[in-house]
């Protein structure tokens, strides 16, 4: 094992071992734990796989040009009506989402947060390229970075740098089983050209 991913072990090993003792230690910690893994799970699984690329495909778009002019030059007053229209859009799928997963309906549910990801990578997309004129407003200024400054808590919190350590570890051992058997090398492969070969000889 790497020794700085060891030495994050040893440094984390306390915590996770709270004193159950301290009843309202214990409890904060367990409410870290969640936003934390509930963190995690939207990085790894959400935003890596599925809204980056559409995030980073949409930066790409050369139709999207004159789009692009057109936020950037509209007025900041309706710019801020249209950004927060496509994010209540976004925000009302993954309720509905929600809802319809706890009340039974997984496949609907899966569908419609399925729906809310290209909504959510576009809505990513418009404040990236308009972050200025969007920050230009007080209120939302003070609410971003109030909302950065969790994220930040979450991503130096202890928890968060255990979790990720073992995620990081299970990812490498995923990728050296990938190259294991399906790699140029692989014993999937050996098989696969031993059988072209016999079946080559058979006939």
């Amino acid at each position: 094992m790497p020794e700085h991913i060891l030495e994050v072990l040893i440094i984390t090993k306390p915590y996770m071992n709270p004193n159950k003792t301290n009843p309202k230690k214990f409890a904060i910690g367990f409410v870290e734990s969640i936003f934390v893994i509930l963190y995690i799970v939207f990085e790894e699984l959400i935003w890596n796989i599925f809204a980056k690329p559409i995030f980073q495909y949409l930066k790409s778009l050369i139709v999207l040009d004159s789009l692009r002019d057109t936020f950037l030059h509209m007025n900041r007053y309706l710019l801020l009506s249209i950004f927060i229209s496509i994010l209540g859009i976004a925000e009302a799928l993954g309720l509905l989402s929600g809802m319809s997963i706890i009340n039974g309906y997984l496949f609907t549910g899966v569908v419609i947060y399925s729906l809310k990801i290209p909504v959510a990578a576009f809505t990513f997309w418009l404040f990236d390229l308009t972050r200025d004129k969007l920050l230009s407003f007080h209120w939302l200024n003070v609410s971003f970075e109030f909302t950065m400054s969790i994220i930040d808590k979450i991503i130096h919190s202890s928890i968060h740098v255990y979790i990720k350590t073992k995620v990081i570890i299970v990812k490498e051992k995923l990728k050296a089983l990938k190259k294991r058997w399906l790699g140029e090398e692989s014993f999937y492969l050996s098989l696969k050209n031993h059988y072209r070969f016999f079946k080559s000889y058979f006939r």
